[in-house]
């Protein structure tokens, strides 16, 4: 029985899934110091239960049956979390249709077949021709001073802070202006680094400046220009983090902090994970010319850790021109959902809603009219399916934005109507 229950057990927990081979008879007995009938009992009853099948000279494997009881019960449990949230208008990821995977897979497909390329380690910098690429872009894009010579590549901007602070240590304390980017904190901290956010007494202020709320806020240019002569002034080193700047509604983003400075005292990060999947896990950092010549000393000492097909593939992307094609594609599919949104908010909700300008088109920013504040607004959406962002919990009546990120255009008017009900049954 003490057989019979071990087994039962690691096959209705999944950890011995279906057609796992149970160790002989023979091997069984030894291990467990008894006799080759007692584990042949123990078998049969397995057997009789249906948790395992015996095969003729080959031996016993756990069956399908054996899999269902508790294996079940976890897919209904995980599947009812999941399907809790029905609309996640606070998510960060991107749209289903907005990025071509037919074409990646074909980039990818090309770079494996470098078959010599592929046969050795990467450079711990990141790949030449993609940084010379990388440097074009974010020349072209966002203004920047450097060349492929101070950009770094690597596996998300918590990768290239994990390279950086040991570069800054000197610095010894860390501005956040918004501190619940855990991701990031909690990197400066590991390392040593007194977080706030207060500039005023810190060596280095991290910034977001094309993203300077979770509802897709910018730095105006002269808040820009104001910031980089502080820096300069007071000595302290601005690190811009310039994720989401490509989704604005207007033509051409603002500028970059590392551009307007002249790429003396800003290290800049920007990532493609909004652009092209968040899997794909390719960021780069510009650093100035004394953190380049530092990194320098010490690259060898670190590995790569983008693969190297990814980077070939990205590569070759970058240079026919099809991440200029996805972001123009990106904009059009996130600013239809955006004006579709709005429209049936205003619609369903007359006027109890009051819609607030928004610079990205990643977003929709409301206010309503209703009394109720902000957190149980948001509160009672979640219970109701609906995942918000609350945009302002000082107001009156609750501030609310929407990321139309992850929610499908389809799904927009089922969102609202729901709203609709959960504020009629507040």
């Amino acid at each position: 029985m003490q057989i019979y229950d071990y087994y039962k057990d690691l096959i209705e927990s999944g950890k011995m899934p279906e057609g796992t081979r149970l160790p002989s008879i023979r091997r069984c007995a030894k291990e467990r110091n008894v006799s080759k009938t007692t584990v042949e009992q123990g078998y049969m009853c397995l057997c009789d239960d249906g948790y395992i099948l015996p095969k003729s000279q080959s031996g016993y494997y756990v069956s399908k049956r054996g899999n269902t009881t508790k294996k079940t019960e976890t897919k209904e449990e995980t599947a009812s979390q999941k399907n809790a949230i029905l609309y996640d208008f606070a998510s960060s990821g991107v749209d289903a249709e907005s990025f071509n995977m037919d074409i990646w897979r074909r980039y990818l497909k090309s770079a494996l077949r470098q078959g010599e390329r592929l046969l050795f380690y990467g450079d711990p910098q990141g790949e030449y021709d993609l940084r010379r690429e990388i440097a074009k872009y974010a020349r072209e894009t966002r203004n920047c001073v450097c060349t492929e010579e101070n950009i770094v590549i690597g596996a998300g901007v918590q990768t290239l802070l994990n390279i950086l602070c040991p570069l800054v240590k000197n610095k010894k304390s860390v501005c956040f202006d918004d501190l619940s980017y855990r991701q990031g904190t909690a990197i400066f901290s590991d390392y040593g680094f007194k977080v706030n956010d207060n500039r005023e007494k810190s060596n280095i202020i991290y910034v977001s400046p094309s993203y300077s709320t979770r509802w897709g806020d910018v730095m105006s240019v002269k808040d820009r220009f104001d910031l980089t002569d502080f820096a300069r002034k007071n000595n302290k080193l601005i690190i811009e983090d310039d994720y989401g700047s490509e989704f604005r509604y207007f033509n051409r983003p603002t500028p970059s902090l590392q551009g307007l400075d002249g790429g003396e005292n800003v290290v800049y990060l920007g990532t493609f994970s909004k652009l092209l999947l968040p899997s794909i896990r390719i960021s780069f950092m510009i650093l100035p010319k004394g953190l380049t010549e530092a990194y320098m000393k010490k690259k060898d000492l670190y590995n790569q850790t983008v693969s190297k097909a990814d980077q070939i593939a990205l590569c070759s992307y970058i240079r026919d021109g099809h991440l200029n094609s996805q972001i123009r594609k990106s904009r059009k599919i996130y600013a239809q959902k955006s004006k579709i949104l709005t429209d049936l908010l205003a619609e369903n909700f007359g006027k109890t809603v009051t819609i607030l300008k928004t610079n990205s088109p990643l977003y929709v920013r409301c206010k309503f009219n209703i009394n109720m504040t902000t957190e149980a607004f948001c509160k009672s959406a979640e219970k109701s399916g609906i995942l918000l962002i609350p945009a302002n919990t000082s107001e009156e009546y609750p501030e609310i934005a929407f990321s139309v990120a992850t929610v499908g255009q389809n799904n927009l008017s089922n969102a609202v109507i729901l709203l609709e009900k959960v504020v009629r049954n507040s």
